[in-house]
C-alpha cells in the first residue's frame, strides 16, 4: 500500500509521514511538496493526504487532473481553512482533516480508509485485469480497464476500448464471467464498464464516449443497486 502526502510546507509534510508511519507501519509513505511533482510520478498513491491550499497547481486541480486521469483511490484533503472543504464536494473526497491534524483523527481516518481499500480490493498490487481473447488467428491480451463496453452483434462480441474495436467470435457470458464486478450486464446485448458511465435513466445509458446503451427493463433496479455499490467503492 502507497500512501502520499502533498503538502508545499515540509515541515507538514514531515510531521504526517512520521505520524502515518506510525499508524500504518507496511505502507510506503511518498512525500511531495507541490502538485506538479505530485502528477509527474508514474505510481499514483492508493491513499493521498492532500492540502488544498498550494501554491502554483492548487490541491483542488491536483484532485481533478488525478479524476481525469482515472484515479480512483482514497483522497483525504487536507486544509487550515474549513470554508475550503465546501468548496470540493465535487471531487467526493473521501475525508477531510483540518490543520492542525489531530493525532486520534488520523488514526481514526486512515483505518477507514485500509478498511475501504481492502472492501473494495483496491490495494496496490491490484493492477490493471488483463483477459485474453483470440480474434482470427491473432490472440490478444485486452486491458479491462480501457473496456468502455462490449456488445454482440451477428454472432460476434464487439470490445469497444477507448481507442479501438475489437471483434472476436464469443459469447458475452462468458466475457461477464470474466471481467469482474466493475462491469454490469445492463441488456442481454450489452455489457457495460461502470467507469464510465456518464449519465443513466431508466431506459437509456450513456457511457463517457458518448454512446447511448438500452437498459432492459428488468435490470434497471439490479442496475442501480450494482452501481451504487460501485461508487461507494470509488
Amino acid at each position: 500500500m502507497i500512501i502520499a502526502i502533498c503538502d508545499d510546507e515540509k515541515r507538514i509534510c514531515a510531521i504526517l509521514a512520521e505520524k502515518v508511519g506510525r499508524i500504518c507501519p507496511e505502507a510506503e509513505i511518498i512525500t511531495y511538496t507541490s502538485g506538479k511533482e505530485l502528477l509527474e510520478v508514474d505510481k499514483l498513491p492508493d491513499i493521498l493526504l492532500l492540502d488544498i491550499r498550494m501554491p502554483e497547481v492548487s490541491g483542488m486541480d491536483v484532485a481533478k487532473t488525478l479524476k481525469d486521469r482515472d484515479w480512483r483511490k482514497i483522497l483525504i484533503f487536507v486544509t487550515g481553512e474549513e470554508d475550503q472543504v465546501f468548496n470540493s464536494f465535487d471531487l467526493h473526497p473521501f475525508h477531510f482533516l483540518v490543520k492542525p491534524v489531530a493525532d486520534k483523527k488520523l488514526k481514526e481516518v486512515l483505518d477507514d480508509a485500509v478498511r475501504e481499500l481492502e472492501r473494495c480490493g483496491d490495494l496496490s498490487g491490484d493492477h490493471d485485469k488483463y483477459i485474453e481473447i483470440q480474434s482470427g488467428t491473432s490472440h490478444i491480451r485486452i486491458n479491462l480497464s480501457q473496456l468502455l463496453f462490449a456488445e454482440v452483434y451477428d454472432r460476434k462480441t464487439i470490445l469497444h476500448m477507448k481507442d479501438e474495436n475489437i471483434e472476436y467470435y464469443g459469447q458475452l457470458s462468458a466475457l461477464e464471467s470474466l471481467v469482474g464486478r466493475d462491469f454490469y450486464r445492463i441488456h442481454r446485448s450489452y455489457l457495460v464498464n461502470m467507469k464510465y458511465v456518464e449519465r443513466y435513466d431508466r431506459t437509456t445509458l450513456t457511457t463517457y464516449g458518448g454512446d447511448n446503451i438500452p437498459i432492459a427493463r428488468r435490470e434497471y433496479d439490479r442496475f442501480l443497486r450494482a452501481y451504487m455499490e460501485y461508487c461507494s467503492c470509488c
